[in-house]
């Protein structure tokens, strides 16, 4: 639970003021669904909607909504960060339980409506 409150600080220190809308090129539109698939187990098969830039101050964020593994009718919102000394991160509200149920999912909506990617 420390890790999570440390993790929600250093979010919410690095939200920027709202970024022009902008296009975005194919090349980091394909980091951002691979990045956005991360962990499934056919990241081939997911497809993203929706991909803006994030509020993000570091500039690499990007907000969409990508395929549910296993659902691919269905989708969710995820919010990706392409640069990170680990490689690529990816958040899918999919991921967690309810927010009333799920203190973890909590602090997850409140990251994505920080980043822009939920109201």
């Amino acid at each position: 639970m420390r890790l999570i409150l440390v993790l929600v600080a250093a979010v919410f220190a690095a939200v920027s003021v709202p970024v022009v809308a902008e296009e975005i090129d194919a090349a980091t539109l394909e980091k951002v669904r691979v990045a956005a698939a991360k962990g499934y187990r056919d990241p081939d098969a997911a497809k993203v909607s929706d991909v803006k830039k994030s509020l993000a101050a570091n500039g690499t964020g990007y907000c969409g909504k990508v395929t549910i593994e296993d659902m691919p009718d269905a989708m969710t919102t995820f919010h990706v960060v392409l640069e990170t000394p680990s490689g690529p991160s990816v958040l899918r509200l999919s991921d967690y339980n309810a927010p009333e149920t799920d203190p973890n999912s909590k602090v997850v909506h409140e990251m994505m409506q920080h980043f822009g990617c939920i109201k």
